[in-house]
Parts: structure tokens; C-alpha cells; sequence
């Protein structure tokens, strides 16, 4: 099996990419600048692409990956910038959809916790999704544009919603680690 990691380069990338590669499974990290230097560590192919400007054969140039973990977002941290539903959601469905109408036929994209909006208390992947940012917004947006794609041509969605990382890797700035 074949995969392709968007955002490999990330915070939560690299983590992905470890754990593929523990598993043996042969991987493409997708990074729209020069591969960070701990890069061989994952064994993982690099291919640099910013997917906003993506080529035309995108899905040939990733090798026809089996699947696709898509972990790439851009303009964060800022969670309030109208760029993510004016720029990203844009560019990030058009990326996508060429890679689904090229053959992609299993699909991990990443949501966020965002999409329910501020709420306190448990919840539930059930839940209505009420986004009261630009960025929460601008996810739930892809998430149901993938969805209607599946109409159209099908493939495999999974929508998975991060909450709250911690970990080794992650940006000294992030309010997590300062306390």
C-alpha cells in the first residue's frame, strides 16, 4: 500500500509519518517547501507541491497513491482570518477534487473541533456542526463540498476532527506546552 501525507512537514505530519513508516507502509510526504531536515527518519519519499498552485498529473506526481492523509491547512494559527474561507477552502477543493477525478480512491481529510463551535462540555461526532470562526467554517465547508463530490464520483471520505494536540514537535508558542 501506497501512501500520500499532505502537511507531512507539520506538527501532526511528522507524527503520521512515523507511524507509517513503524508499519512499513510505503509513504509520499507532500511538503510545499524543502523537506525538514530530519526528513529521512520517516523513509518516506518527499515531493515538494504547494497544493494551492498544483500541477496538472498532481495525483501521478505523488506516485497513484492507494490513499490520501490530508493534513494540510494554511493561515493557522490565525483562526479569525478570512483567508481560510476566501483562499484555502477554495484552493483545498480544487486540489482534492483533481486528485479524486484522477483516481484517488481512499480519502482521510482532516477536520477540526472548530466545526462545533464553542462549546463547553463533552461532545459528539453526531453533533450539528456550528462553526463560529473563519477556520471552523471554512473546514465544515470542505467537508460537506467532499461529501457531494462522493455523488458525483465515488470514493472513500473519512472525515477526522483533531482536538487539542500535545505532543514532541509541537510549536513553543501553542498555549499547550506554556502551561
Amino acid at each position: 500500500m501506497r501512501i500520500a501525507v499532505t502537511g507531512a512537514s507539520g506538527f501532526v505530519g511528522r507524527h503520521v509519518l512515523g507511524e507509517l513508516a513503524a508499519r512499513g507502509i510505503e509513504t509520499v510526504a507532500v511538503t510545499r517547501s524543502e523537506p525538514p531536515p530530519q526528513a529521512g527518519e520517516s523513509c518516506a519519499e518527499w515531493v515538494r507541491m504547494d497544493i494551492a498552485n498544483a500541477p496538472d498529473g498532481a495525483y501521478a506526481l505523488l506516485g497513484r497513491p492507494d490513499a490520501l492523509i490530508h493534513l494540510a491547512w494554511g493561515g493557522l494559527p490565525n483562526y479569525r482570518s478570512l483567508h481560510h474561507f476566501e483562499t484555502e477552502l477554495p484552493a483545498q477543493y480544487r486540489f482534492l477534487r483533481g486528485l479524486v477525478e484522477a483516481g484517488l480512491d481512499n480519502l482521510l481529510a482532516v477536520g477540526t473541533c472548530f466545526e462545533y463551535g464553542m462549546q463547553s462540555g463533552p461532545l459528539a461526532e453526531d453533533l450539528e456542526a456550528r462553526p463560529t470562526n473563519p477556520y471552523g467554517f471554512a473546514k465544515d465547508c470542505l467537508r460537506r463540498q467532499l461529501q457531494y463530490l462522493r455523488s458525483i464520483r465515488p470514493f472513500n471520505l473519512v472525515w477526522a476532527r483533531l482536538f487539542y494536540l500535545f505532543g514532541e514537535g509541537q510549536a513553543e508558542n501553542s498555549l499547550l506546552p506554556q502551561l
